[in-house]
């Protein structure tokens, strides 16, 4: 019989085993942690036994196996990437599951004293195309949809709508626990670009925001977020990456504002975002702001899961965190974003006849 210095001692040399051959994850985990010691002390951990690790290889089973699985956790992509185009394999259900809902750390407990955004579905603008774009089965309209888990559903909402009129081509790309605070997590910028250098949509659906209201490590300091800094610098990126969107006079960009969310909370962080992209919307051509948080409140204009869904019965709009969005609430956004991309492009001049829905006699 072992004794109970053997079983202990046995018992760390598999939790070191299992570390090491997770190291990978563990360090992903560390990364993705809001600015401050826990993230320090962390990395200060994980980093150093990775480096050791795949030094020595003692990684490679565990990456053969992820391989063998389908999974990427390249250096390069920091989260669960998912690319869905049109036709292709949906999410798994992890990746489902909510990111985040109200961050409680002391970094994004500050809520913002703010006045109600008002409701506004569009800002005007026009493109530069002399004729009007008329997609048809043969030549069909690239849409780009994505952004963070926000984007998900609703993304593969889009998806399945927009393919059914037959004259859209659609490719969903979006990134769990990502945005625009957090560049050493993920990079959206320089994903954009690769976007639209590789595939040049003509249209871009983006969603950003959800986890966003955590605090920005800048050249001069870590500001928490809705400090004066931080409201700064989180303009600028919202109009570095409009501006990058745009560089093609051509292109229309739809950027979705958050919806209105459980938690008052977050909500009120969520509000102060939706009114940074409006504002940044309104002073360029090509971005059209689609205010979302109408659509997912009651008639008083508060948080309200069970809404007419798009067969005109009450469904929950919501996922049980309170943010994110149900298939039915996924489907009320993909519906609006095609209505809103219809005042800017003949989606329906060059359908066939049978793709139009006929009522079914009965």
């Amino acid at each position: 019989m072992l004794a109970a210095g053997q079983v202990l001692m046995a018992g760390l040399i598999a939790l070191t085993l299992a570390a090491i051959l997770n190291v990978d994850a563990l360090v992903r985990d560390a990364e993705r942690l809001e600015f401050g010691r826990s993230r320090d002390v962390s990395l200060a951990v994980w980093a150093p036994l990775q480096s050791v690790s795949n030094a020595l290889g003692l990684t490679a089973p565990r990456r053969i196996f992820d391989e063998a699985l389908g999974r990427d956790y390249s250096e390069t992509e920091l989260t669960d990437p998912t690319t869905i185009a049109a036709g292709g394999s949906s999410a798994t259900a992890s990746q489902q599951q909510s990111d985040t809902s109200d961050r409680s750390s002391p970094s994004a407990t500050t809520a913002p004293a703010v006045t109600t955004i008002a409701s506004t579905t569009t800002v005007p603008t026009t493109t530069t195309t002399e004729e009007p774009r008329i997609p048809t089965p043969l030549d069909q309209l690239t849409v780009w949809v994505g952004g963070d888990s926000m984007g998900q559903v609703f993304g593969e909402s889009l998806v399945r709508l927009g393919t059914d009129t037959r004259v859209i081509t659609l490719t969903l790309d979006y990134r769990i626990s990502s945005g625009l605070t957090r560049p050493d997590f993920f990079n959206w910028p320089a994903h954009l670009t690769d976007v639209m250098t590789n595939d040049d949509p003509e249209v871009m659906v983006v969603i950003f925001g959800a986890n966003d209201a955590q605090g920005m490590e800048l050249s001069n300091g870590v500001f928490q977020p809705f400090e004066d800094e931080w409201v700064s610098e989180y303009s600028t990126r919202v109009g570095f990456v409009m501006d990058l969107l745009t560089q093609d006079p051509d292109r229309l960009v739809i950027w979705v504002g958050q919806p209105i969310m459980r938690s008052n909370n977050f909500d009120m962080r969520m509000n102060t975002l939706n009114g940074i992209y409006r504002d940044e919307a309104q002073s360029r051509s090509g971005i059209v702001y689609l205010d979302t948080r109408v659509m997912f409140s009651n008639s008083a204009g508060d948080y309200e899961a069970f809404l007419p869904a798009l067969d005109g019965e009450i469904r929950n709009m919501r996922q049980q965190d309170g943010t994110h969005l149900s298939r039915a609430g996924g489907d009320v956004l993909a519906d609006a974003v095609l209505g809103l991309l219809r005042e800017y492009i003949d989606i329906d001049s060059g359908r066939l006849p049978s793709a139009t829905s006929t009522p079914v006699a009965g």
